[in-house]
């Protein structure tokens, strides 16, 4: 995925009115709280979470982060906290 990515992730969380994420890279799973945006604190294709929590798919370790930088052309997958039914 692209900028693109980057773009639709930003929008759709404003107009979902959260920024409580989830994305799917290669590997892992990605949980955390999308950076503000205003202020021009992001960067263009550089997907920037806080409070992150990374699971690894293969051995299911868990690892957490203050701060994550993911470039976007990683994200696979990538939905909403609001969206889960489970």
């Amino acid at each position: 995925m692209s900028d693109k990515t980057y773009e639709a992730i930003y929008k759709i969380a404003k107009e979902s009115e959260t920024n409580e994420v989830i994305i799917t890279i290669h590997g892992a799973e990605i949980k955390g709280t999308l950076l503000d945006c205003s202020e021009d604190k992001c960067v263009s294709g550089i997907v920037t979470l806080k409070n992150a929590n990374v699971k690894c798919k293969m051995t299911g370790n868990e690892k957490h982060f203050s701060w994550l930088n993911i470039p976007s052309y990683h994200v696979l997958a990538f939905t909403f906290q609001c969206c889960l039914i489970d």
